[in-house]
């Protein structure tokens, strides 16, 4: 069993998530539905009693305890210490970060930008390939229609990304303007509609609301978010997760920013040439030209006018 070393600190609840979802697939069954209920509604649903826990789990008090323990907490105590420290600094605002920081001390500028070199190559090392390939294939698909979103901050990722996108390949709907036309978008959301979400804290719940919807749509949602995970999550099938910490009272999107521009060249690859073409026309267009394929059975003629 593995003991956290500090079950009481935010990285404690971090490594109890990853713990959580590594756990699942050996877990017998009724372990498996209270962490299935956990996963669902986390960190709340472990911030209850335990015989709260068990009761919304549907299973005893017996089995909860015996979760907890699997995941490294000796009480349940201890459990819930850690998952209450992921929520404040899940839910942590720039004044608060403002105290925190000024006791660190040393060069400012040389803690932020060796900070951001940590946080980039821990990308390099810790990014799920396996996930992020599906994730570039599924959103290089033409046949899908793709609509991108994000939250106040993460706004500005997707809308850089969303842009650079439609570039590449057709059908790419941005979710932007006032949140109440947003409903309408939701119309043409269907099994066939992909939605990006980009989600960081302090999680912003219309965001969360608008995934939760185009997924009862039919949609695969595809979300970007930091460590702790934007509840969006829930309603997932691929999450790519990035560092946001700083030594700066705000949060970072740098790495957001790079990974989602990591994305894009990925998704160039596997558009082929389908893709090149696109991108053909759109700089032809640009020099007021317009771009003129002709395909034939021996390969395909260009013409320029």
């Amino acid at each position: 069993m593995t003991t956290f070393a500090d079950e009481n600190t935010p990285e404690a609840a971090a490594d109890l998530l990853a713990r959580l979802k590594q756990e699942l697939p050996s877990l017998g069954h009724r372990e498996a539905r209270a962490a299935r209920h956990l996963l669902a509604n986390f960190p709340l649903a472990g911030l209850t009693t335990v015989a709260e826990f068990a009761e919304q789990s549907g299973v005893s008090t017996a089995t909860v305890l015996r979760l907890v323990k699997r995941l490294g907490f000796p009480v349940y105590a201890q459990f819930q210490g850690a998952l209450k420290d992921h929520l404040e600094t899940r839910l942590q605002s720039p004044l608060k970060r403002i105290e925190t920081r000024r006791a660190a001390g040393g060069d400012y500028i040389d803690r932020y930008f060796g900070q951001l070199a940590d946080h980039m190559a821990g990308m390099r090392e810790t990014l799920d390939r396996g996930a992020f390939d599906a994730v570039a294939a599924l959103l290089a698909d033409g046949r899908r229609d793709i609509h991108v979103i994000g939250g106040r901050y993460s706004g500005h990722i997707a809308s850089y990304f969303a842009d650079l996108l439609v570039t590449v390949r057709p059908k790419v709907h941005p979710v932007a303007g006032q949140t109440q036309r947003w409903t309408q978008q939701l119309l043409d959301i269907n099994r066939n509609s992909v939605l990006v979400v980009f989600d960081v804290r302090r999680y912003q719940p219309d965001v969360v609301e608008f995934a939760r919807l185009a997924a009862l749509q039919g949609a695969t949602v595809v979300v970007f978010t930091d460590p702790w995970l934007s509840p969006a999550t829930r309603v997932a099938r691929h999450v790519i997760t990035f560092p946001v910490t700083s030594v700066s009272a705000f949060d970072m999107v740098s790495v957001g920013s790079a990974v989602a521009e990591a994305l894009l060249g990925l998704i160039v690859q596997k558009s082929g040439t389908s893709g090149k073409e696109r991108m053909v026309t759109l700089e032809a267009l640009r020099e007021g030209r317009t771009h003129k394929t002709r395909r034939h059975k021996k390969g395909t003629i260009t013409n320029d006018t």
